[in-house]
Order: structure tokens, then sequence, then C-alpha cells
């Protein structure tokens, strides 16, 4: 998922996050992967692991900011790599 957290390195705030997400064309990795990817970093950063619950929580929160992506589909991709 290196795509992805490669675009998230120059998001600043949870709307550029959202932003990236929404924006098909801002870079080469899905919406999914972007969303599951900061959903990982997260879940990490927050000092939890890598769980179900935790990276649900985050999906959760970008849903609520407004990014468009397959819910299911990241959380699979969040936890392939667990």
């Amino acid at each position: 998922m290196k795509i992805a957290n490669n675009a998230l390195e120059n998001c600043k705030t949870t709307e550029d996050v959202v932003n990236l997400i929404n924006d098909e064309f801002a870079t080469d990795a899905t919406p999914e992967m972007v969303a599951a990817e900061y959903a990982r970093t997260a879940a990490i950063e927050a000092g939890f692991g890598i769980t179900a619950e935790n990276v649900e929580m985050h999906l959760d929160f970008l849903i609520e900011f407004g990014a468009k992506f397959n819910w299911e589909a990241a959380i699979r991709i969040a936890l392939r790599t667990v």
C-alpha cells in the first residue's frame, strides 16, 4: 500500500484525507486503499493495535467527514496485511 501511504504523506488534516479519497485523479491508489492506510496509520498513532474494531472506528470517522469509499473493501484491505 505504498502508493496510498505516499499520497497520505501530504495530508495535514482530516479534510485533506477526505479530499484525497474523493478525488479520483489525486492518486493512483483507490479510495479504499487510501482509507485503509489512513485507518491503519491512525490506529497505530493512537496507540492501539490494528484490529477490526480499531480500523472500523477510523473508517467510520472518515465517512462522517464525507469520504466516499466502499467500507467493506477498505476494511478487508486494512486487515489483509495484519
